[in-house]
């Protein structure tokens, strides 16, 4: 697998020279501040304060090839600066459902880690009964605006602040229209190095004014089978999903929201984490450090408000919650479009709760961020 990806990497660079190319893509730049308690500190790392800058470039060129193939890839190089020296030496886990590892380390110290790597890399063909992708690609199923148990493959939790996309996964997709508003889709995913061979289905289809979905899976051996409903609730948006999973509760997603005006808007999500711990002492920290998981809870509730104070200026608060162990995170993030290439965001993250609590244990975030388009 790792040389036909690279082999779609060649063929890429091929086609950037014998095709017209679009090259598109971004510039970040990250300074962030992160407190921790004590005992997150040992959890996370083993520091009470950390002050990082982070610097990603983010090339995403797309081609058309002959045969009516088309090439996606993103390539990124980061560049990390902790001001305090000696918390680089552990690797970070690679994303779930990958099958090889696509990233390289061209300079490490105690402090500084430049990085590159491949997150999407794939080849689409489309035909007038549907369309085939193979290579590192996105795959997003659910609907839930802040958690989607449905998403297979590229899950994100809804607090991170310093990545922005998902994951790529590996696999063959094949998707087949089966009417102007319903199709199926099949997905074969190997991952780490043929260890596990995933598939997954989605039958999706529309009913009055509700996108339906029924998807099942073998995920690393278990079984899955789950439901979407996306649609209008009088003048408010609805979405649901619903999702079994052997050897774990069910999980469960029921979200509304609503343009209240046409500056303001307004979100509550709630989430049963099917996966996730009632009692702090069961919480799986593992699953949520290495990406299996997005929540360790059990009960999870979010709260959603957006004003724009100026057509080029967002306030935005979202307030997540903890039912059982009663902890919450809270983030403000104000967004400032300064031009149609650049955005500017200043936000935080401060948690409240009990030391063994979910977000008593994360750290209070404080960050600058920036993005320039091309």
């Amino acid at each position: 697998m790792k040389r036909l990806l690279l082999t779609l990497l060649l063929v890429a660079a091929g086609s950037v020279q014998a095709q017209p190319a679009r090259l598109r893509g971004y510039v970040l730049a990250l300074h962030a501040y992160e407190r921790f308690d004590p005992v997150g500190a040992l959890l996370f790392g083993g520091a009470r304060t950390l002050t990082l800058d982070l610097v990603r470039a983010r090339l995403m060129p797309e081609a058309r090839l002959p045969g009516g193939l088309r090439l996606q890839l993103a390539y990124e190089l980061n560049l990390l600066y902790l001001w305090t020296p000696g918390l680089l030496e552990g690797e970070a886990p690679p994303p779930p459902r990958q099958l090889v590892d696509l990233s390289a380390r061209l300079y490490h110290d105690r402090s500084t880690r430049i990085a590159h790597g491949i997150d999407r890399l794939s080849l689409r063909r489309s035909f007038d009964w549907g369309r085939i992708e193979m290579g590192r690609q996105r795959i997003a199923w659910g609907v839930g605006r802040l958690w989607t148990p449905v998403d297979f493959f590229n899950p994100l939790a809804p607090f991170e602040f310093d990545q922005l996309e998902k994951s790529g996964a590996d696999a063959l997709a094949v998707r087949y229209y089966l009417g102007l508003l319903s199709d199926l889709e099949l997905v074969y995913n190997p991952e780490r190095r043929g260890r596990w061979h995933n598939v997954a289905f989605r039958w999706r289809t529309h009913a009055g004014t509700y996108d339906l979905a029924l998807v099942g899976a073998i995920l690393r051996r278990r079984a899955t089978v789950g439901l979407t409903a996306a649609g209008n609730l009088g003048t408010a948006g609805a979405r649901a999903e619903l999702l079994w999973e052997q050897n774990h509760a069910i999980s469960l997603v029921l979200g509304l929201d609503h343009q209240f005006s046409p500056r303001w808007y307004g979100l509550v999500e709630y989430y049963r984490n099917g996966r996730g711990a009632a009692r702090p002492e069961a919480y799986d920290w593992t699953a949520l450090a290495s990406g299996e998981a997005v929540q360790v809870g059990r009960d999870e509730l979010a709260l959603l408000l957006q004003y724009e104070l100026h057509p080029l200026v967002q306030l935005q608060a979202l307030h997540l919650r903890n039912l059982n162990d009663r902890s919450c995170y809270t983030g403000l993030q104000l967004t400032w479009l300064a031009t149609q290439a650049v955005d500017l965001v200043l936000g935080g993250w401060l948690g409240e709760g009990d030391r063994l609590s979910e977000y008593g244990l994360l750290p209070d975030v404080l960050f600058l961020r920036g993005r320039v388009y091309f």
